[in-house]
């Protein structure tokens, strides 16, 4: 009866696991492709700035950020819809965003609901004509706005060498410079730049990985890059350089616990670099890469909270 009984549990583990490797598969891809991880990266180092600052965290601000960035990086699924409002997804295909466009879509424009709101209810102190520009910079990514090879209407992503530039300025105008004007702080004051220019770096040289991830595929497309332009070798190098000069930055302009907490999270940061390659999944890109930002803040959140 026992050896009966462990049979009939093991065929029930049997038919129980790939159930639940399905179910976790799928909430992972939801996490990570529906852009909601690198979502509460962006919502951590806008509490981070509070935090280095020493005013007081505005969680309205910080889910605003949220929001705002889970819009953005879903803009594409967003304009797929909104051009072809008939297509079907492709069930088929590998891709995890070919597969789940339409929800995408649909929670891009709930995101961006959500963040009006948000605004309007908590009267979030932003700079309109900043917030405005960078709402330009970040549509001109991913829908076509300037001319470019051939009079051919492209994105800004498509400029070379653009992108990583574009990616690092919007990311460190949002989270370091948004919550200092909303806790009424200058951001033309020197402490202001100087945490933003940290941010710019910071996340410049991960952006470099992303290049490095989409190497074979810009050659396909002739989209010149820095790996395009330097090598996958000397890009892994300029990343490096990169978070050397902000960690050197960043730990002269702070003191005490925040020094090694940002010693840390920069050497994390630069393993993530150094194992980087064209070959490895996105999954890696998609855990490790952005997951370096959520490391920074956390370090700092243990260390300041």
């Amino acid at each position: 009866m026992n050896r009966n009984r462990s049979i009939g549990i093991g065929k029930q583990k049997q038919q129980v696991m790939p159930y639940l490797s399905a179910q976790v598969e799928q909430a992972l891809g939801w996490l990570l492709y529906s852009s909601v991880f690198i979502s509460c990266c962006g919502f951590s180092l806008t509490v981070e700035t509070y935090l280095l600052a020493k005013v007081p965290v505005s969680l309205p601000m910080a889910v605003f950020v949220f929001l705002a960035t889970l819009f953005t990086y879903n803009l594409s699924s967003v304009q797929s819809m909104v051009r072809h409002p008939l297509q079907q997804a492709d069930m088929q295909s590998p891709s995890w965003a070919q597969r789940h466009k339409k929800g995408m879509a649909i929670l891009g424009l709930a995101a961006i609901g959500a963040a009006a709101c948000l605004y309007f209810s908590y009267h979030l102190k932003i700079n309109v004509w900043i917030m405005l520009h960078l709402a330009i910079i970040s549509i001109g990514y991913t829908v076509p706005m300037v001319v470019y090879k051939s009079r051919k209407i492209r994105p800004l992503r498509s400029v070379p060498l653009l992108k990583v530039f574009l990616i690092a300025y919007v990311w460190a105008v949002v989270t370091a410079l948004f919550p200092l004007m909303d806790a009424g702080l200058q951001v033309w004051d020197t402490q202001a730049l100087l945490l933003f220019a940290r941010r710019f770096l910071f996340i410049l040289a991960l952006a470099l990985l992303f290049d490095i991830r989409d190497y074979t595929y810009d050659r396909t497309t002739s989209t010149l890059t820095f790996p395009g332009l330097l090598g996958v070798r000397k890009t892994k190098l300029l990343s490096l350089s990169l978070l050397l000069v902000y960690g050197v930055i960043s730990v002269n302009a702070e003191s005490g616990l925040v020094q090694p907490a940002l010693i840390a999270s920069t050497a994390g940061a630069a393993m993530v670099v150094l194992f980087s390659s064209e070959h490895k999944p996105r999954l890696y890109y998609a855990l490790l890469a952005d997951g370096a930002m959520l490391l920074h803040a956390g370090l700092i959140y243990l260390t300041l909270r």
